[in-house]
């Protein structure tokens, strides 16, 4: 009886051991798997890692950061809706990685909602972008929100938006494909003013342009009064005899003009 027993206990034993054995090397299999998968994301190989990813999600429940890697993956097997599935429910874990890591996760979850036009959605998760990218990537992200909300209509922010893009792109535009894309901007963001002042009362449009015409004219008369002065000084129109207290007008005119910002030669 105990010779059974034992028999018994020794084959359970050797049972134990052979599925440890069994399990540690599967283990050892899928985490040479899991580099391979991380080899293949950062090759640019999306749907071979994804593939990867999603096998061992299910085997082992990945973390956050895979889980977004997994998004990113189906946002570039074009996949949007699934994409931004996996980035928003691993967004609130993603807050302590690096900034500009961050960035990457936030445009992409925005880029997803933009192509299924969900431009509302897309909206902050741009905004949240703008916090933690480099200075030079903001050009597009506020090249996105002028997008989201010209096609929501929201007309001046839409064009607000794009004078934000503008600025930056313009420290590049060197670059042949900045050239192209301010080109668009002017172009899109003369249409959403247009669009705005349509919005307008049209008493309001009339202020606007009656103070417009107002400053041109402010202008044109200080430019004028700009030129008489200087030619006086350059031609030396000023007698030598001419009283001190008419210079002392001249000089007076002169700083005024200057305070506003028009060129006068120096006396």
């Amino acid at each position: 009886m105990a010779v059974r027993i034992t028999g018994k206990l020794i084959i359970t034993l050797l049972l134990f051991l052979t599925c440890s054995v069994s399990v540690s090397a599967q283990k050892s299999k899928d985490a040479e798997e899991l580099g391979k998968a991380l080899e293949y994301f950062t090759s640019a190989k999306y749907h071979e890692a994804l593939l990867i990813f999603q096998r061992l999600d299910k085997e082992y429940k990945l973390n956050e950061r895979f889980k977004a890697y997994i998004g990113l993956c189906y946002y570039h097997d074009w996949d949007y809706e699934t994409a931004a599935k996996y980035l928003e429910n691993a967004m609130p874990k993603l807050e302590v990685f690096a900034p500009h890591e961050r960035s990457v996760y936030y445009y992409t979850t925005a880029e997803s909602m933009f192509n299924l036009k969900r431009y509302k959605e897309a909206i902050p998760y741009y905004e949240k972008t703008l916090t933690v990218c480099y200075e030079r990537e903001k050009a597009d992200v506020y090249y996105r929100l002028g997008l989201c909300n010209m096609f929501l209509q929201e007309w001046k922010p839409a064009y607000d938006q794009y004078m934000n893009a503008e600025k930056i792109y313009c420290q590049y535009k060197k670059d042949e494909d900045v050239q192209g894309r301010l080109a668009q901007i002017k172009r899109m963001s003369a249409a959403c003013w247009a669009n705005y002042e349509a919005t307008l009362p049209k008493d309001s449009l009339s202020k606007i342009d009656d103070n417009t015409t107002n400053k041109h004219n402010e202008t044109m008369q200080l430019k004028k009064i700009s030129t008489i002065l200087n030619s006086l000084i350059s031609t030396m129109l000023l007698p030598i005899n001419t009283p001190d207290s008419v210079k002392e007008i001249f000089c007076v005119l002169i700083k005024v003009l200057r305070y506003v910002n028009l060129n006068i030669a120096p006396l």
